[in-house]
């Protein structure tokens, strides 16, 4: 091509490339604050009662880096089938915290959460959950892995129980640090159904087998029984904090949890209540 035929073709592709520039401006979104809900009832398995903590606050704009606001000055209390109430009493230490001492929680049981804030009344129920007692706590690699000895995760052992549907939620902590909290690297809870292992024992189950553990760590493990609703809410919420936005990705939604608002329907509370027994083994590892 001759300079005269290249001239024009540049200044084309000039006037085609600047013809696909936009500016867009991303404003404020407008968003209704929302009651946060972190209630979490859970008693160590053959124990009679337990403290409990519940958290409340309030959801912050989508560019807010600010810390979570609490939801101060709530009746909580927490009803079980008898319509017997245990108060809950907001910590003058810390705004937002709800406590209540030597809770008894009766395996099997409904137990009704309500929360009245700011004009609103909320409620949600669950069934307390019989736990699972976990047989050994111990340090292996990865199956397809060769053991080095410096690939170790924390692996347990657990026998099923056959005669009912299991749904189990773990938590670990490594020298007194939870892995799942507020801003950690972890940010699923890691959560399972016994439909593939019902009344079977599984063997160097790794709940947390993106970790990595060393010599001379302090090591624990905790499982929770949870229902089958709290199982999908957990998966489902897994799906969402864990999406990538590759084409594979689950399509973006919000995971509705089971605390309603009685009084304004139309704006629920974001989080969950659940209650259930759990079972811990802590290790060091050698």
């Amino acid at each position: 091509m001759s300079k005269r035929g290249v001239l024009p073709v540049l200044l084309m592709s000039l006037l085609v490339l600047s013809g696909c520039e936009r500016v867009v401006n991303v404003s404020g979104l407008d968003y209704e604050p929302r009651l946060v809900v972190e209630a979490r009832l859970e008693r160590e398995r053959g124990v009679a009662s337990a403290d409990q903590v519940i958290r409340l606050s309030v959801t912050q704009d989508v560019f807010s880096t600010a810390a979570a606001t609490a939801a101060r000055g709530a009746t909580v209390r927490v009803l079980d089938d008898a319509n017997r109430a245990t108060l809950f009493a907001e910590s003058p230490r810390e705004p937002g915290t709800y406590r209540a001492a030597a809770m008894a929680l009766p395996v099997g049981r409904a137990l009704t959460l309500e929360i009245e804030w700011e004009g609103d009344r909320y409620r949600a129920t669950e069934i307390m959950q019989p736990g699972v007692a976990m047989d050994s706590l111990f340090f292996r690699a990865e199956f397809d892995e060769v053991d080095t000895g410096r690939n170790w995760r924390a692996s347990i052992s657990v026998k099923d129980p056959g005669d009912q549907r299991n749904f189990y939620l773990w938590d670990q902590w490594i020298d007194g640090r939870r892995l799942v909290s507020p801003d950690s690297e972890e940010f699923s809870r890691v959560v399972q159904s016994d439909d593939r292992f019902n009344g079977s024992t599984v063997r160097q189950f790794q709940p947390y087998s993106d970790w990595l553990v060393s010599s001379g760590q302090l090591v624990r493990v905790r499982q929770l029984a949870i229902s089958e609703q709290s199982f999908r809410f957990y998966t489902a919420l897994s799906a969402q904090v864990g999406n990538n936005g590759s084409p594979f990705g689950v399509p973006i939604s919000s995971v509705r949890g089971n605390v309603a608002n009685i009084t304004t329907p139309s704006r629920r509370a974001v989080g969950y209540f659940i209650a259930g027994e759990y079972t811990d083994l802590e290790r060091r590892v050698p």
